[in-house]
């Protein structure tokens, strides 16, 4: 055969090869390119959600925080869908067609969780149900369903039988027997934390007392009806008619509420509930300031407690809610509830001596932490995604996509959302994404990160770390007060009178952001890869030294405000002394 009949014969055969490689090499991109395409879109989706939800969150007055919370939450989750349909171009559709290929919506809060996801409304026989409500009786609904704790269970002999309720820092609860005795208790472990005659030091740092009167715990506020009476305040008119004024004023949070101390009404203290000033009589404020001090001495006692209590607490004595023990064919064999660690061994350390404290991302105590939330929302993940497939009708086999490491690492230390996307066909193969936001920006958590520097001269926020807080040593330190981010964002009002209302905006406080520590984050002084990094070497500097100065108005901040979050054992604490007071 001649060599051209060969070549055509060749021609023959690979041609028809190489239009379908390259029909599926194209096919392929396109796959990738709507993969690509759709985890932005989801991403976006749930970055819209997340912002929603932080607005709400930070411009809530409401007393019923657990029902604010959960309003919220559906508020987010109506964002997200309609985001969602606008970015698919879908706009017009009905939620109910977007729930075909969202199984679940997850938001990881402080101590728990909440899944959004569909579920059978059951009725038991006895109960006396309203007739006349929207849901029936084996009516499957979506919704959020009850709210899940970062628990665990832990039981050995007689000893104890007790079960922890962890959260994203190193606060816990600790409910039930220790021999014949009822326990429920709840604190702070921290490993930093000792006295020197009536002084608290953490990491070496002394943590002193605020002057209330300094600038730095003023904040702004909507009053309706007031007038601007000081250099800053603002009065607000609406078609020239006065509706109130921007104040500010002397601000202490307890409990997660903010009081506010009215100089110029005989130091009256009030609180703020939807725009209404409403006068505390049974609470009156010095100009002092022993939050932060509080906080790192309840720590310490609380931290005593578990030592001598629970100091030889292991992983092995987890058990599951039949109070059978754990073994590895339950888990994986990485599962720490099976690897024996003593959860808080590390409250036997010295923080000058050992490389690794309680509060510690690396310490013992943080990888239980970590590995009970990632189970209890793996597990309960995977039976709302399994019980989905009964009730979509889109014909897709839902199942629970393996997060990642870094996944897991951002869900158990920052209160954030997942969202899952699945059943879409984008060519090759069917879409399965989800997608992880985080809420930097939350009175519910106080990170490490949360606490800037403000220097109060300037008006001038900077990161603890920022090399030029650090090295300006023009800058006072007795200027300076820690604060937190929260405090810098901007909050709504409603303003009305007889003919109009109108939202309008204010800031808190009106400082402004270092340009180094927001826009190059990565600035941080001694080369410290983290806050804590940079943290712990300042406890050895002298006293009188400029950054032992700086970190010491951020230890006493953080613990300010840990110390003024809201806490449910501390409000039913309030309840029940009420209760006793009033002879019951």
């Amino acid at each position: 055969m001649k060599l051209q009949g060969l070549a055509v014969i060749a021609i023959i055969i690979i041609l028809p090869m190489s239009i379908i490689l390259s029909s599926y090499s194209q096919s392929q991109i396109k796959t990738l390119q709507l993969q690509t395409q759709y985890d932005s879109k989801l991403q976006n989706a749930t970055y819209d959600a997340i912002k929603a939800f932080q607005l709400n969150m930070s411009n809530s007055s409401t007393s019923d925080l657990a029902n604010s919370k959960m309003r919220d939450i559906k508020a987010s989750v109506n964002t997200f869908y309609n985001s969602l349909a606008s970015h698919f171009n879908m706009v017009g559709y009905g939620k109910d067609v977007l729930q075909n290929y969202v199984p679940a919506i997850v938001y990881t809060l402080y101590d728990g969780y909440y899944i959004y996801s569909a579920y059978d409304n059951t009725l038991d026989a006895d109960d006396k149900f309203d007739k006349n409500a929207s849901y029936k009786d084996g009516e499957n609904i979506y919704g959020l369903k009850p709210y899940i704790y970062y628990s665990c269970r832990y039981k050995r002999g007689n000893q104890f039988d007790i079960v922890i309720t962890y959260s994203l820092d190193s606060y816990i609860t600790i409910q039930g027997t220790i021999g014949n005795e009822k326990i429920n208790k709840s604190g702070y472990v921290l490993s930093g934390v000792e006295k020197r005659d009536n002084d608290i030091y953490y990491k070496g740092v002394k943590i002193e007392e605020e002057d209330m009167s300094d600038s730095g715990f003023q904040q702004y506020v909507y009053i309706p009806g007031a007038t601007a009476t000081k250099e800053g305040e603002k009065d607000i008119y609406i078609n020239g008619n006065k509706a109130g004024a921007i104040k500010k004023y002397q601000c202490k949070k307890i409990n997660g509420v903010k009081y506010y101390i009215d100089d110029e009404n005989k130091n009256k203290v009030f609180t703020m509930l939807n725009d209404e000033q409403i006068y505390q009589n049974d609470i009156s404020f010095d100009n002092k300031n022993t939050n932060g001090k509080k906080y790192y001495e309840d720590a310490m006692k609380f931290s005593e407690w578990v030592k001598s209590n629970l100091g030889d607490l292991s992983s092995n004595d987890a058990v599951d809610s039949s109070g059978n023990l754990y073994n590895s064919d339950n888990y994986r064999d990485s599962n720490p509830f099976v690897a024996g660690r003593k959860i808080f061994s590390e409250l036997n350390n010295d923080w000058r001596s050992s490389s690794k404290c309680i509060e510690d991302t690396d310490s013992e105590f943080n990888a239980h932490r970590i590995e009970v939330i990632k189970n209890s929302i793996e597990s309960n993940l995977i039976v709302a995604i399994s019980n989905y497939n009964k009730v979509s009708s889109s014909g897709v086999n839902f199942q629970m996509p393996k997060l990642t490491d870094i996944d897991w690492e951002e869900l158990t230390t920052n209160v954030s959302m997942i969202t899952f996307l699945q059943g879409l066909n984008i060519g090759g193969k069917i879409y399965s994404g989800y997608s992880i936001v985080r809420n930097d920006i939350t009175e519910d958590f106080v990170s490490e990160d949360s606490i800037y520097i403000c220097y109060t001269n300037t008006a001038t926020y900077y990161k603890v770390t920022d090399t030029t807080l650090t090295n300006q040593k023009e800058i006072d330190p007795n200027s300076t007060i820690g604060i937190f981010n929260v405090d810098f964002e901007r909050k709504t009002a409603q303003v009305s009178d007889k003919e109009q209302e109108k939202n309008i905006y204010y800031y808190p406080r009106s400082d402004m952001a270092s340009y180094k520590s927001i826009i190059n984050s990565n600035n941080n002084s001694n080369s410290a890869t983290s806050i804590k990094e940079y943290l712990d070497k300042v406890g050895q500097y002298n006293s009188t030294d400029f950054k032992y100065r700086i970190v010491q108005k951020y230890y006493t901040a953080l613990g300010r405000e840990r110390y003024g979050m809201y806490r449910v054992t501390n409000f039913l604490e309030d309840v029940q002394e009420d209760l006793r007071k009033a002879g019951y």
